[in-house]
Parts: C-alpha cells; sequence; structure tokens
C-alpha cells in the first residue's frame, strides 16, 4: 500500500514536470509562424497564444482517454500493474522530452507517449508470462494493438502529407501574390483572408466538439446540423471585416489572420497534446481515487475495468477535481511560454531552418543532404529545360525579390519570412490538425507543423544553393531524432518498468533522484550552450546595416571579441596540454569551433552589410575584405593549435618534459600580455599605438625563434620524443602565424576606419 502512496505522490510531481518539458517543446508548434513573420513583438505573441491554451485545456478531456485506453487495454492491468507502468512512463517521457530541449530539437510529445505506453505494457506482458518468448507473451491482452497501429500509421502519413501539400499551397499561393504583396490585391487578399480564417474556425469547432464545452453548452448536434451555413457566414462575415478594413485603414490582412492562427493552433495544442503531459497522472490519480472510494485494502483485487468509460469526458466541468486540474495544467503551460529560455531555442531552430535569408547554418552539410540536393538540382534543370520559356519567365517574375518590401516587425527589425508563408503555414497545418481530429486518432501537431514549415520553406526557394545542403541536413536531423525518439521511448520505458517492479518504492525514488540530477546537468549545460553561442545566431536589422557608423560600431566589437575569444582558446589549449587536461583541451577545441562558426557569421554579416553601402564607400573595401580574412585565418589558427594538442593527450602519448613545460609557460604569459594589449588598444581606437606593438611582436617573434633553437638542441642531444617534438614546434609555428595574423588584423582594421572617418568628414563638408 505504500508504494501506491508514493506513486501517486510521484505521480502528481511528474505531471507538472511533464507540462514544462512539454510545453518547452511544442511550443515551436503555435509559435513558429508569428514568430519568423514577427508580427508582434514576443511577448504580444504569447499572450494571445495564452489565451488559446487557457480554453483549450477545457477541450482536451476527450483526448485523455488515450492515455486510459487508447493504447493499453486496462482491463487486463492489475492496480500496482498500471502504477509501476505509469511511473516508468513519466520519468522516461520528462528525461526524453528535456533532452531534446536542451539539443534545441522539435519532436514529438504524442508519440513518445505511445511508444512509453508500449514499451511499459510489453515489459509487464513479460513479467506475467515469466518467459521471453514472444509468441507465449498475452500482448493482444495488454495492448490496443488494432488502435496502436492506426495511431503509428497516422503518425507516418502525416510527416508525408503534411510535407508535399505544404509545398503545393505555397507554391500556388506565391505565384498568386509574390513577395511584393503588402499594400496589393486589396480585393483578393480579404477573399484569400476569408478563407484562411474560415478554415481555422473549422479547426476550432473540431476540437470544441471533441470535448466537453461544447456538450455542456449543448451546442454539438446543432453545429453538427449546420456546420456549412456557419462556415459560409464566417466566410462572407470575415471577407467582408477584412475588406472594409483594409481599404480604409491599409491594414495588412495577412497579419491579422496569422494573429488568429496562432491563437487557434494553441488551443488545437492544448485540447490536442495535454493528454501527453498530464494524461497518464490524471488517470493514475483517478484510478486510486476510485480505488480508495472502494473500500478494498488489496490493490490487486481493484479492477481497472472502469477506465474503459468516459469518466474524464464526462465530469471534466462537474468534477471540481478535474476542473482545477486542466486550470493547473493551464497557467503551468502558459507561465512555461513566458519563461523558459529552452522553448526559446527550440522554436529558433524550425525558425532558423525556413528562413528566407542565408547566415550562419546551424547544422553541418552531411552525405545525405549533398545527395538530395546534387539529385534535386538535376532534376530541376531537366524539368526547366522541358518548359516553354515563358513559363519560366513568368515563374522567376513571380519569385522576384528585388527591391522587396521590408517589414519591421519586431524590435530588431528581422524578419525571417512573409506573413504570405506564416498565413500558409498555419492554414495547411490547422485543416490537417482538423482531419486528424476528424479520424479521432492522436495526430502529431509537431510531425504536421514542422513538415508543413519546411514544404513551403522548400516551396518559397528559401533553401538556395548556399543554404540547401544545411538545411537539408537540419530537417533530416530532426526527422532521425523523431524515430529516436520512438525507439528511445519504447526502451526507456520497457527497462524502467522491470526495474521498477523488481526494485520497489527505492527504485522509484532513486530514478527520480537520476532524474532530478538529469534536468539540473542538462539544464546548466544549455545556459553554457546559449553564453557560447548566442553570437552566432543570425540577427540582421536591415535598417540599421546600411550605414557606415554601424560598420565602424560593429566591426570593432566583434574584432575585441574575436581577440578575446582567441586568446582563451590559446590558454586552454597550452595550459591543457601541459597538464595534460583532456576536459581543458576538450573545452578548448570546443571554443575553438565556436570561434571558427563566428568568424564565419561575422564575416557573413559584415560582409553583407558592407555591400548594401553606397557606391561612394566602396573604396575603403579593400581594406575592409582584408580585415574578415585575417578574421578567418585566426580562427582557423586556434583551430590548428587546438584540436592536435587535444588529440596528442586523448591517445595517451607521453607528454611534455620540464624544460618544454618551461619554455611554454614562458611564452603563454607573453602572448597573454600581448593578447590584452590588442584589445585595450582597440576597444580606445588607439591605432597611433600601433608601432609600439609591432615593436613587441617583433620581440615575440624572435622570442619564438630562440624557444625553436631550444628546441633543435634538444632533438640534437636526443632528449625528448618524436611525437611530442613535433607537437612542440607546431605550438611555435601556428603561434608565429597568429602573432601576424592579429597585427595584420588591428593593421587592415586601421586603414578601414581611417578611410570611412574621411569619407563621413567630407559628407558632412558637402
Amino acid at each position: 500500500m505504500s508504494f501506491v502512496w508514493i506513486a501517486v505522490t510521484l505521480l502528481g510531481v511528474f505531471g507538472v514536470l511533464n507540462l514544462v518539458v512539454g510545453v518547452s517543446n511544442d511550443a515551436v508548434n503555435f509559435l513558429h509562424a508569428a514568430i519568423g513573420s514577427r508580427v508582434a513583438r514576443r511577448r504580444v505573441i504569447y499572450w494571445i497564444a495564452g489565451i488559446g491554451i487557457l480554453i483549450g485545456a477545457f477541450l482536451a478531456s476527450g483526448m485523455m482517454e488515450v492515455a486510459r485506453k487508447g493504447v493499453i487495454n486496462p482491463q487486463s492491468f492489475q492496480f500496482a500493474e498500471l502504477m509501476v507502468v505509469f511511473l516508468a512512463v513519466m520519468i522516461t517521457d520528462i528525461i526524453l522530452i528535456d533532452s531534446f530541449n536542451t539539443l534545441r530539437f522539435p519532436t514529438s510529445t504524442t508519440i513518445a507517449l505511445v511508444f512509453e505506453l508500449l514499451g511499459g505494457a510489453l515489459a509487464i506482458s513479460f513479467i506475467k508470462s515469466k518467459s521471453s518468448a514472444l509468441e507465449a507473451v498475452p500482448v493482444n491482452q495488454l495492448i490496443n494493438t488494432d488502435r496502436t497501429f492506426i495511431i503509428i500509421a497516422g503518425l507516418v502519413l502525416s510527416i508525408f502529407l503534411a510535407f508535399i501539400v505544404g509545398i503545393i499551397v505555397q507554391f500556388v499561393t506565391r505565384l498568386f501574390f509574390t513577395f511584393k504583396h503588402r499594400g496589393r490585391f486589396k480585393i483578393l487578399s480579404p477573399v484569400l483572408g476569408g478563407v484562411a480564417i474560415t478554415a481555422i474556425f473549422f479547426l476550432i469547432f473540431k476540437k470544441a466538439m471533441g470535448g466537453i464545452l461544447f456538450d455542456e453548452l449543448g451546442l454539438n448536434s446543432w453545429i453538427n446540423l449546420y456546420m456549412p451555413e456557419i462556415l459560409i457566414t464566417i466566410l462572407a462575415g470575415t471577407t467582408f471585416l477584412f475588406l472594409f478594413v483594409g481599404l480604409s485603414f491599409n491594414v495588412d490582412i495577412p497579419r491579422l489572420v496569422v494573429f488568429f492562427g496562432t491563437f487557434a493552433l494553441a488551443l488545437s495544442f492544448a485540447a490536442n497534446d495535454l493528454v501527453n503531459f498530464i494524461g497518464v497522472p490524471l488517470t493514475g490519480i483517478e484510478s486510486f481515487k476510485l480505488f480508495q472510494e472502494s473500500g478494498l485494502s488489496d490493490p490487486s483485487g481493484f479492477s481497472l475495468e472502469f477506465l474503459n468509460d468516459d469518466l474524464i469526458r464526462k465530469d471534466a466541468l462537474e468534477d471540481m477535481v478535474h476542473f482545477i486540474v486542466f486550470l493547473g495544467a493551464a497557467i503551468v503551460m502558459i507561465v512555461t511560454l513566458f519563461y523558459s529560455r529552452k522553448a526559446k531555442g527550440v522554436t529558433d531552430t524550425e525558425v532558423h531552418l525556413g528562413r528566407q535569408s542565408v547566415g550562419y547554418e546551424r547544422f553541418e552539410p552531411s552525405y545525405l543532404s549533398r545527395i538530395i540536393v546534387r539529385n534535386f538540382l538535376s532534376f530541376h534543370r531537366r524539368v526547366v529545360a522541358g518548359l516553354p520559356v515563358w513559363v519560366t519567365r513568368f515563374m522567376n517574375s513571380r519569385y522576384d525579390r528585388k527591391n522587396l518590401d521590408k517589414t519591421a516587425g519586431s524590435e530588431d527589425g528581422m524578419v525571417y519570412f512573409d506573413t504570405i508563408r506564416a498565413v500558409v503555414n498555419l492554414v495547411v497545418a490547422s485543416l490537417l490538425i482538423s482531419l486528424g481530429t476528424y479520424l479521432r486518432f492522436p495526430l502529431s501537431t509537431t510531425f504536421v507543423v514542422f513538415m508543413v514549415a519546411m514544404g513551403t520553406s522548400l516551396a518559397d526557394q528559401a533553401w538556395g544553393r548556399e543554404s540547401a545542403v544545411y538545411r537539408i541536413s537540419g530537417v533530416l536531423s530532426i526527422l532521425g531524432g523523431w524515430f529516436f525518439t520512438a525507439c528511445m521511448a519504447f526502451v526507456g520505458a520497457f527497462v524502467l518498468t522491470l526495474l521498477i517492479w523488481w526494485g520497489g518504492w527505492p527504485i522509484v525514488l532513486t530514478l527520480t533522484g537520476i532524474m532530478g540530477y538529469v534536468l539540473y546537468r542538462t539544464t546548466r549545460y544549455y545556459r553554457e550552450q546559449l553564453e557560447e553561442q548566442h553570437h552566432l545566431i543570425e540577427e540582421e536589422q536591415e535598417e540599421v546595416h546600411n550605414s557606415l557608423e554601424w560598420l565602424l560600431t560593429t566591426g570593432g566589437e566583434r574584432i575585441r571579441r574575436h581577440l578575446l575569444e582567441a586568446s582563451k582558446v590559446y590558454l586552454l589549449s597550452v595550459q591543457g596540454f601541459i597538464d595534460e587536461d583532456k576536459k581543458q583541451l576538450h573545452e578548448a577545441c570546443d571554443k575553438a569551433l565556436v570561434l571558427e562558426q563566428l568568424a564565419s557569421s561575422t564575416k557573413s554579416e559584415l560582409f553583407l552589410a558592407f555591400t548594401k553601402l553606397p557606391d561612394d564607400s566602396m573604396d575603403s573595401g579593400y581594406f575592409f575584405v582584408q580585415a574578415l580574412d585575417y578574421l578567418t585565418e585566426l580562427g582557423e589558427s586556434m583551430k590548428n593549435i587546438a584540436n592536435p594538442l587535444y588529440a596528442h593527450v586523448d591517445n595517451h602519448h607521453k607528454g611534455l618534459f620540464e624544460s618544454q613545460k618551461r619554455d611554454l609557460i614562458a611564452l603563454l604569459d607573453e602572448t597573454s600580455a600581448f593578447f590584452n594589449y590588442l584589445i585595450h588598444l582597440e576597444k580606445e581606437q588607439r591605432f597611433d599605438l600601433l608601432p609600439d606593438v609591432i615593436k613587441k611582436q617583433t620581440y615575440l617573434i624572435s622570442f619564438l625563434e630562440e624557444l625553436s633553437m631550444h628546441q633543435i638542441r634538444r632533438i640534437k642531444s636526443g632528449e625528448g620524443r618524436t611525437r611530442v617534438n613535433l607537437i612542440f614546434m607546431e605550438i611555435l609555428a601556428e603561434t608565429k602565424s597568429m602573432f601576424l595574423y592579429s597585427i595584420n588584423l588591428l593593421k587592415a582594421h586601421r586603414d578601414f576606419v581611417k578611410k570611412v572617418k574621411l569619407s563621413l568628414d567630407e559628407d558632412e563638408n558637402s
């Protein structure tokens, strides 16, 4: 009996934790379109989504049956067995989803729940059968196999269907509206806006009729009977309203649709996916409540047949406990929406994969992504060659982005894609989710929204020759993560169910402690990653970038940051090599990789900004390009230092001998002082002190030559070992290159600053 009390208490705690980690991952499904098109500030978008979540939570009662009887047959379980499965499912789910949040990967909480329940139920089957032979396991008695296969088939089908439909609808829509739609299409925009709102209302009706709210209000039968008339009325009313505000106040109709669509998808998310977070704890608590009322003392004699009834659906609003649970769940989800850093990270991953502009790409190209791009380009060339010239000319004109209208919809002025694509994302996703609701299986909102967004990105030519291999590699990584979710959910729940069954409540408490430690470590790791990589995320400010003043300020900041990070990498690398500290060297390699990515991102950002300047600013271009090249070379030197040193220690080769350590310690002191002086000079813009820095550089190079001579004498005397001698000489060579690149970088930036200031002075005088 003590185990049951512990299980029920922990299920309540796990439910709250699962809400937090689940919403952190699934928030991208309804925030993606609004944040990507920047229709408003983030907090405004969050409030709109929060209202949808609050309403949708009370429409989720119908979907709670999935946790009760959608995957398992509850009447075949004993009460204690069900508690064991539920504990294993919740621990697995929290750890698994939080891991994906830490990696900033959107995944499916629906497929995680389904496969966790399958794994837990199968483990109980093995326990009951006392056999490992699959044919001896009464699987059909414990698992609702027919329903499970329908759910899985629907999930897999939704991936391909959403992607293809997204491509087709976006392609046709773009042919109509082009990229220059603002202020145009005074009649067409209201009509299509009305169609979009009607489609979204259809989604809301389907979700509402899936819950108890419309039953209580007596609206279900009435809406079913007059659905066509209701939708036609909504279409006519919204079209007229959009036509009026568009002609009278020049309102951007797609922007209004995005607002409403965000609300509807948030409502749909809460109605459809809340079961993934609290369905299992709510079922466990409900079972415990009825067990207490039964008066039985032995849990094994308590029948779970009642779980086949729609108890939650019937009593969701009448039972104050259920009402408080749904209200509390909505509040937790809304608070998480506002304050979860991981939710923002997952959203940024999906938005950046679909953004229209090029820049820093998080994912590295894979062999498969290269093959896909190569074959697609070959196919595209054959299709274009077979089309009439006037057709290709027409399509190219519709996709023309020259003199594109700029929309500053946020505080930083960055718009990842326009409101037309955002509307397509919302409407197509809404219709597909409505279809899933109509067919009565828990469609993965993540699968649908993500694949629709990727399909519209492809159709919108957001995946160009410069970015396609990176974007496709990212999509493939996330797709692989979805299948990994299914496997790990199944295996994790299976193993934990066995452990909890055999170990009892001590194992439960141990696993809870492990789960807490994992959450702590992933949160700490995530914060460290944010600190290292927040500069790599592209936040291009279109309006500000068109000025020389911005280039002067930002260029100096980027160079100082680069010099500072380079000095950190050098210190970690050399000191780690001296101490044979593998952990420190691994950190140096990670920072060197980030530095290389930072150099690439900075180079792309500054070069793009420079190309947008007026022609009379091009005289300084030579020095500007030089500075960017030296920035890249400096990052390459850091990588060439860190990686070989880490490999040497990682392979357990013999370390430095004492005289080499003394030489490197002296070099490290000199190098640190040199970098500190460079950073100070750049910060204060004291380019008049460059001759002093050059003298210091000359001294350091002569010091390196002296250390090289010491090493040559050691080699001739037979002291040391071949591998460590080679590594030592490589350090000296790369350090020399690092000194040269640093000074040349500063010289090029000095010349650029002088040229720009001269140009600005001439403009003021004229």
